[in-house]
C-alpha cells in the first residue's frame, strides 16, 4: 500500500481534498477532478482511494477543535491513516 503525502498548508477540508487528489491522481488529472469540500464528500474521496493508499501524511496541519476531530474520524471509517 502507498502513502499520500502533503506538504501544502492544511486549514480545511477543501485544502485537504486538493492536495489528496494531487498525490493520488496527479496533478493534470486532480484539475479535472472536484475537490472535497465537506466531511462527507472526503469520505468519498478516501474509500476510491483506500484500495491503493492506506496512509495520508500532512506535514503542515493547521486544524483544531470539532473540525480537526471529526476529520480523525472520517480517515478511521475509510480505513486510512491520518498522520499529522
Amino acid at each position: 500500500m502507498l502513502t499520500v503525502w502533503v506538504t501544502r498548508p492544511v486549514r480545511s477540508v477543501a485544502d485537504l481534498g486538493a492536495a489528496i487528489n494531487v498525490a493520488a491522481y496527479g496533478p493534470k488529472s486532480a484539475a479535472e477532478r472536484p475537490v472535497a469540500r465537506n466531511l462527507d464528500a472526503l469520505a468519498d474521496v478516501l474509500r476510491e482511494i483506500s484500495p491503493r493508499y492506506s496512509k495520508v501524511v500532512v506535514a503542515d496541519w493547521g486544524l483544531t477543535g470539532a473540525l480537526a476531530s471529526n476529520m480523525l474520524n472520517v480517515f478511521e471509517d475509510a480505513g486510512v491513516q491520518l498522520v499529522r
